[in-house]
């Protein structure tokens, strides 16, 4: 085995209490040390003189990276315990699956004479409630007919009685009466009658809101509309602080302890919800509890308000380092390029035009009809892509968001951010024979 085989496999060997996840980002970090190491041309003896014994490398490592949450063991044991559960029952439901499969035959004969006995029991009582239905629809309608007729008799009587009633007043009335002081004016008396007779209609259809004009009925269509929308809108709003809300959550078990954060986002997808609500009840015109609501806003904004305190302190207690390599170390990616015979011919090297890309020549002068593109960056903020044909080629580091999501987490769950910049930063270095220099073509 090589020396440089043998230092990464004793390296692996000591760090057995670390993540996989982390196991592998320190074994590529001592990699690409010896790698580098190598192409500066130094010996693989005073390689491993200078980086030490393994085991100690290995226990650096861990201070650095600290031990496994206890999340982490929890989530493995209760994994355990659910396969054997799953295992358990699986064998139960195959035991069960076998008497059923014995007894099946049986019950299905059992169940059709069952069936035959009920749907014989179900006829016979749909036939007595039938003629009991009949019956009481005889019994009812004659009871009506009594009814009725005895109504239309007390009606006509009291109608005859009230007439006679009347004429009586009326004719007292006229007794009393001079005849001198009477203006006839009947015309004006049907006028009042008409009036006491609109206005009572009009008492009572106005709730119906019958005479409303065309522009009240379309203002008040319209008002139920935008409030439609507006539900919608903020429903939507809700449906996302949710979202984020439960990834916070799962943020937390994870490791990120922003207890702030969480309490924030419960407090505001309350009050967002109780929005919605209020709304809601405004269009369909429902009665609100004014104790209630008040004691769910309170709380709400208290909520809100001690969560972005508590954020805002542990926000400002995270350490921003610079020195990226305690964690990352870059990547090297060298292509060599073979130039055409013709030299005519130029070769067309293109960069990823997102990025100002910096770039330095070196000279070669055993280098003949090719040159050397030598790119270094951090893999775990880029994504490294080359396309080539016979006289250009294509380069671009692509930027992955969710790589950059999950570098940021891993570092708060240490309570510290790296340098972004310092994560961005990337070169590029191109060898030529200087009297080749003329045939490249560079574009960024």
């Amino acid at each position: 085995m090589k020396k440089d085989k043998k230092f990464l496999k004793d390296l692996e060997d000591n760090l057995i209490d670390v993540t996989e996840k982390n196991k592998k980002i320190i074994l590529e970090k001592y990699e690409n040390i010896i790698k580098t190491e190598k192409e500066n041309k130094k010996k693989i003896t005073v390689i491993l003189k200078e980086l030490g014994n393994p085991k100690d490398i290995a226990l650096k490592e861990k201070e650095l990276l600290g031990k496994e949450s206890f999340f982490v063991k929890f989530k493995e044991t209760i994994n355990k315990k659910i396969e054997d559960y799953k295992k358990k029952k699986k064998e139960k439901e195959e035991s069960i699956d076998s008497k059923l499969k014995n007894n099946r035959d049986e019950l299905k004969k059992k169940l059709k004479e069952e069936k035959k006995k009920l749907n014989k029991d179900l006829k016979e009582e749909k036939k007595k409630i039938k003629k009991e239905i009949e019956k009481e629809k005889e019994k009812a309608k004659k009871k009506e007919d009594t009814e009725e007729k005895g109504f239309k008799k007390v009606l006509t009587f009291l109608t005859k009685e009230r007439s006679f009633k009347k004429k009586d007043e009326d004719n007292k009335f006229i007794e009393t009466i001079d005849p001198k002081d009477i203006t006839p004016n009947p015309v004006e008396e049907v006028v009042e009658d008409i009036k006491d007779e609109i206005n009572d209609v009009a008492e009572i259809v106005a709730e119906k809101r019958v005479f409303e004009s065309r522009n009240v009925r379309v203002r008040r269509a319209l008002l139920k509309t935008l409030g439609v929308i507006l539900t919608a809108i903020l429903l939507f709003i809700w449906l996302w602080v949710t979202v984020v809300f439960i990834a916070s959550v799962f943020a937390y078990l994870d490791g990120v302890k922003f207890v702030g954060i969480n309490i924030a986002l419960f407090g505001l997808d309350l009050l967002v919800l109780w929005i919605v609500i209020m709304i809601n009840r405004a269009i369909f015109k429902k009665n609100n509890r004014l104790v209630l609501n008040l004691i769910i806003v309170i709380a709400s904004l208290i909520l809100i308000a001690l969560g972005t305190a508590m954020a805002l302190k542990q926000i400002s207690e995270i350490k921003t380092v610079k020195d990226v390599s305690v964690k990352y170390s870059m990547t090297t990616k060298l292509n060599t390029y073979q130039l055409s015979s013709d030299k005519s011919q130029k070769f067309t090297i293109t960069f990823n035009s997102n990025y100002d890309t910096q770039y330095t020549m070196a000279y070669d002068k055993t280098l003949k009809n090719k040159f050397k593109v030598e790119v270094k960056y951090y893999e775990c903020y880029y994504d490294y892509f080359i396309k080539e044909t016979s006289n250009s080629a294509y380069i671009s580091l692509k930027l992955d968001n969710r790589d950059r999501l999950s570098v940021y987490i891993d570092d708060l769950k240490e309570g510290m951010v790296l340098d972004n910049d310092e994560l961005a930063r990337y070169s590029v270095k191109i060898t030529v024979n200087p009297n080749d220099a003329g045939r490249l073509v560079i574009l960024d």
